[in-house]
């Protein structure tokens, strides 16, 4: 592992698409995306994906110039076709007009097609969150990697779901979570340490439990969390983040593009019912009373959202860790762009 400080990490980045024709701002957005999953302690949607994005743009699936339209519209809804720019840049789109939309009428959703992946649900919803607006995110991905609960092979994506509270602070409440038992990004941060996986996470080809993170790109699959409850919320992300929004769903053996995401957000505004002051001070009241209860030997009580932040101040500090394949692999991609890394590498 190397440890690079996130300032250098982000101008890499900027610079790594700028150099594929991302304009500036795209570009410093999506970055921007990469880095805080990095930050929150979520390496499986970091900068790994310098990587894998400028692969995907490189083989015309991603068009660094595209603008997501919306092609349906009403007052509390709408349809947006991402046309395959960077999911990061639609599924902000969504966002955006889920929460203009709340403002406005109290309850909004909005969907998206054509829609490239869009990294860590989270940095949506807790952006919803912090415009005041709570924010809940299903999400379908169209390449599978996961089985049916009691099933076997690939047919399901990771599938994640988030929501994200308003709590009059700057750290929202918020749940974030791949309904298979770990994303599949923490299979390639496992396989890219060279480091043995629980074999709770996957199983191979055959079958078989496994601890080898190889097994998942050799044949093998992921497994639903908490078995049928996992699988029964990876069927509601696929319900509403692909058929409602006439996605791509995993089990339709569609093969390319790779990792399409269908996308449904669901904003509430506190307003129509408690208000957002009254309700952003229960919900604060409520996170300190579960923070001050009785913890086992060793351990706290921790709200959803408080691990990202104490993880974030902790890697502003000391840096991002990298392992050394990842490392490797951007140093080949800064290579083949012509980017200079120098400043990087001090």
């Amino acid at each position: 592992m190397i440890i690079v400080p996130a300032d250098a990490l982000r101008e890499l980045g900027v610079k790594i698409f700028a150099a594929q024709g991302t304009p500036d701002e795209k570009a410093r957005f999506l970055v921007d995306t990469l880095i805080e999953a990095n930050l929150a302690g979520h390496d499986s949607h970091g900068v790994h994906y310098y990587v894998g994005y400028s692969d995907r743009v490189k083989r015309g699936f991603i068009d660094v110039d595209a603008e997501p339209a919306v092609v349906k519209e009403t007052p509390t809804s709408a349809l947006v076709d991402g046309r395959w720019a960077f999911g990061q840049v639609t599924a902000m789109r969504v966002a955006e007009l889920a929460v203009e939309k709340a403002r406005e009428s109290m309850v909004a959703g909005v969907g998206a097609f054509n829609c490239n992946h869009i990294g860590r649900v989270g940095y949506y919803t807790s952006w919803a969150a912090k415009q005041g607006i709570i924010g809940n995110m299903y999400v379908n991905v169209g390449n599978p990697s996961a089985c049916a609960y009691n099933g076997l092979g690939k047919v399901l994506g990771t599938n994640p779901y988030s929501v994200s509270v308003p709590t009059g602070s700057e750290t929202p409440f918020l749940v974030d979570w791949a309904t298979s038992v770990v994303a599949q990004g923490k299979i390639s941060v496992a396989r890219a340490k060279h480091a043995k996986i629980p074999t709770t996470w996957t199983r191979d080809k055959y079958g078989r439990v496994t601890d080898d993170p190889n097994a998942v790109y050799n044949g093998g699959w992921l497994l639903p969390f908490s078995e049928y409850k996992g699988y029964g919320m990876s069927m509601i992300c696929e319900l509403l983040g692909a058929v409602l929004t006439g996605s791509r769903t995993g089990i339709s053996g569609v093969a390319e593009p790779p990792s399409p995401n269908g996308v449904f957000m669901l904003a509430v505004n506190p307003e129509a019912f408690v208000g957002l002051d009254a309700f952003t001070e229960g919900a604060s009241r409520l996170l300190s009373q579960m923070k001050a209860l009785p913890a086992e030997a060793g351990k706290r009580v921790m709200v959803p959202g408080e691990p990202e932040k104490e993880s974030k101040e902790r890697r502003l500090r000391e840096g991002i860790p990298i392992p050394d394949d990842t490392w490797a692999q951007i140093k080949a991609l800064c290579a083949r762009l012509g980017v200079d890394m120098s400043d990087t590498e001090k």
